[in-house]
């Protein structure tokens, strides 16, 4: 899992610094509200480091921006008893210090207090995000009313820093970094970023809970913002599939538990993302979780969006959907499925393929002619798309009340199981993927003659049947029952489906 740090998604808080205002009024800090009393400017020795503060972060020369927080600190550490009737203003001066050393180039993560500029236990070392974060804390203790500014004081570039350092961690897989660092952030913001790494983070060493625990908090800390769209989609897809996996190989009640939050996960994530690509597989996903946890009963639910507004869904939806209602035994809801898909998109080889089946489940020989004839045409080595000719006829025959009629449609089945079994390659569609401006078609095919070399031609089409690409590949010398697969790229805009060109 890629991660990528949208930068639309940080509401970073106003980083303007103390503001030095008359000494004989209550100056309010930049970036911080109306509502929140926080008096910079008393007592005088305060002012006075609030000054130095601004004066530090404009300087451009290091060594003296770090000889005036090191001023600064040492102030603020030398009898702070001085500050005790305004610890908010002391602790937003200190945080503001703190902020500005965590940023200078090169700091570690614990210095020594000495080089920060206490003065109290100097050789000691202090981790500055701990300190920055208790100081945010003692800021709200002091005045409950900064809850909610210091809320927005944190998301600032201290956290930014430890937030991108997470990020660039987990990309390079160095699990230990991105979970310090995950950490490290997570103390100033509880914040969707954090939360991904650390469920990558569990991921990678196998504790599936605690990365769909990750992955949860990332959609619960998102709520409504749709800068972070993406990684809450992939943590809802992330938490539908490992629950999935962990039902997958659980036992006894804890099977159907996880069962049941797969499926409320897969719910979920098709309610966020219904367009997706991958619709058809959480519709499966989430088919297979409801069975799982022993609630067949609600599978129709699956479905029960695409078969209400077929129009509304893509035809590999719809196909997927068919298949679901045939596992579950609901045929009429199989048939309408399938029918919906054959209509969207007439190319579509699994549609075709389902739909012919399931005329025949329902004894509708003759409907199967219509589907199997545009099935042979779109893949026409395959052995049991002429069967289904066979069986049709089969079906017809045993109907026909007349000898020369039974007679015939006998001798249809014979045709065709003649065709099946006499082709001197079979072909199976391995797997076809399509995208906005791209398809791959892989087939397999099974020398069933003696030998044999065969170059093959297929064509992509697109939503009106047309052609709009086509890819030619060579087999090589086949020898009897060997088996290849053989891949076709095609590269044009929304395809929608495919055939092939006989193999003889």
């Amino acid at each position: 899992m890629r991660l990528t740090f949208m930068a639309g998604a940080v509401a970073a808080a106003s980083l303007t610094g103390v503001f030095v205002g008359p000494s004989t009024a209550a100056a309010q800090p930049g970036g911080v509200s109306a509502s929140c009393s926080i008096d910079a400017n008393n007592p005088k020795e305060l002012a006075m480091q609030s000054l130095a503060f601004t004066q530090a972060k404009a300087s451009q020369n290091p060594e003296q921006r770090k000889k005036a927080l090191m001023g600064i600190i040492k102030e603020l550490d030398t009898k702070p008893e001085r500050f005790a009737k305004n610890p908010a203003g002391y602790q937003f001066t200190l945080s503001e210090a703190l902020k500005l050393w965590a940023l200078e180039p090169g700091m570690p993560a614990t210095p020594t207090r000495s080089s920060l500029g206490f003065v109290t236990n100097p050789t000691e070392t202090i981790d500055v995000v701990v300190a920055l974060d208790a100081a945010y804390k003692a800021i709200v203790a002091a005045v409950p009313a900064c809850e909610a500014d210091m809320k927005a004081q944190r998301q600032n570039e201290v956290w930014l820093q430890q937030t991108q350092a997470a990020l660039s961690a987990s990309n390079g897989g160095n699990l230990d970094s991105a979970e310090y660092y995950a950490k490290r952030s997570l103390m100033l913001v509880d914040n969707p970023y954090p939360h991904y790494v650390l469920a990558n983070v569990s991921n990678a060493r196998g504790d599936k809970k605690a990365a769909v625990m990750h992955w949860k908090h990332v959609v619960q800390r998102a709520g409504s913002d749709t800068s972070y769209r993406d990684i809450v989609n992939g943590s809802l897809y992330y938490v539908a599939m490992t629950q999935l996996e962990m039902a997958s190989t659980a036992q006894g009640a804890d099977q159907q538990t996880l069962g049941k939050e797969a499926a409320a996960a897969f719910k979920v994530l098709l309610a966020a993302s219904p367009d997706s690509p991958d619709a058809a597989n959480y519709y499966n996903g989430w088919a297979d979780a409801l069975t799982l946890a022993k609630d067949t009963a609600s599978i129709p639910q699956v479905y029960a969006g695409l078969l209400a507004a077929p129009d509304k869904a893509t035809d590999i939806s719809l196909t997927m959907a068919g298949v679901i209602a045939t596992r579950a035994n609901k045929t009429d809801d199989a048939l309408k499925l399938f029918e919906a898909a054959v209509a969207k998109n007439p190319n579509n080889r699994d549609g075709l393929r389902n739909l012919a089946a399931t005329y025949y489940s329902k004894d509708k020989f003759k409907e199967m002619f219509e589907p199997t004839r545009k099935l042979v045409g779109i893949d026409p080595n395959n052995y049991d798309g002429w069967m289904m000719f066979a069986y049709a006829s089969q079906g017809l025959g045993k109907s026909a009340k007349l000898p020369a009629e039974k007679k015939a449609w006998t001798d249809s089945l014979v045709k065709y199981q003649t065709l099946a079994e006499g082709m001197p390659v079979k072909v199976e569609v391995a797997g076809f993927t399509r995208g906005q401006s791209n398809a791959t078609l892989s087939l397999a095919l099974e020398q069933v003659t003696a030998a044999g070399t065969y170059t093959i031609t297929a064509e992509f089409l697109d939503e009106a049947g047309a052609v709009v690409a086509t890819a030619t590949e060579s087999t090589g010398a086949l020898k009897k029952g060997e088996r290849k697969t053989v891949e076709f790229k095609a590269a044009a805009p929304k395809i929608y489906g495919y055939r092939y060109k006989p193999v003889k």
